[in-house]
């Protein structure tokens, strides 16, 4: 694992992850937000978590916090859970309040804080599972 705060630009990983959590009444539950051009609400890609490609010069842990600020409006440094140059995709995690306000940008429709134990049914493909799992493991 390298260190997000001193990886070479130009390597893996290009795109950052972050799983947000939160402990509800009934137990932990993970952001989700409905993607813009996806038009239904199941299937593949139907719903993911907050993240997105590195800017040009941008370090994969800046992009991390930036696409959450982006993609949520919540303004916090995601700690990192899997960031390796082997990787493409660099899994962060951060755990919020329950009841934190979430502002989407154009890019999403909707969000929603999932149960835990709903993830597996809304995150596919299968690799878009794996890394949510990782962050929820991390």
């Amino acid at each position: 694992m390298t260190d997000p705060t001193s990886e070479a630009l130009e390597t893996s990983p290009f795109v950052a992850t972050i799983v947000v959590t939160s402990r509800g009444p009934k137990g932990q539950h993970v952001l989700l937000l409905h993607p813009a051009d996806i038009e239904t609400l199941e299937g593949e890609w139907a719903w993911v978590p907050p993240g997105g490609v590195r800017q040009p010069g941008e370090k994969i842990a800046d992009c991390a916090a930036r696409e959450l600020r982006e993609e949520t409006g919540i303004v916090a440094t995601p700690e990192p859970v899997r960031v390796d140059e082997s990787e493409e995709v660099g899994v962060y995690r951060l755990e919020v309040p329950w009841g934190t306000a979430v502002t989407l940008s154009a890019e999403h429709t909707a969000s929603e804080w999932i149960p835990v134990e709903q993830v597996a049914g809304r995150c596919q493909p299968a690799d878009l599972l794996d890394t949510v799992r990782i962050g929820l493991s991390g």
